[in-house]
C-alpha cells in the first residue's frame, strides 16, 4: 500500500508525503497526483523518507518526472541507488 498526504501547499508548490510501498499496484496513483499537480505548473516535492519498497514500475514512474518540477527528499539510500540505476540522477 502507499499512502501520500499532502504537506503543504502554496501557490507555487507543493509538498507530498509517501508512505509505504511504490509498486506497480500503486505506481499510477502517485503518478495521477503528481501529474495532476504539475498540470497546475506547480513544483512537486516528495518526501520519501518512509517509503519502505520501491519495485520497477515504481522507478519507472518517478524517472519519469520531469527532474526540474520533482523532487525526492529523503529518500532511502536503496531508493536513490535504483532511481539512478533506473535513469534519475
Amino acid at each position: 500500500m502507499l499512502k501520500i498526504t499532502k504537506i503543504q501547499e502554496s501557490a507555487s508548490d507543493v509538498l507530498l508525503k509517501l508512505e509505504g510501498k511504490v509498486t506497480e499496484q500503486w505506481a499510477a496513483l502517485l503518478d495521477g497526483e503528481c501529474r495532476a499537480y504539475l498540470r497546475q505548473q506547480k513544483t512537486v516535492f516528495l518526501d520519501c523518507s518512509h517509503v519502505d519498497y520501491i519495485d520497477g514500475r515504481g522507478v519507472e514512474v518517478l524517472n519519469a518526472f520531469p527532474h526540474s518540477h520533482v523532487t525526492l527528499m529523503s529518500a532511502p539510500a536503496l531508493m536513490t541507488e535504483l532511481l539512478h540505476i533506473g535513469g534519475r540522477s
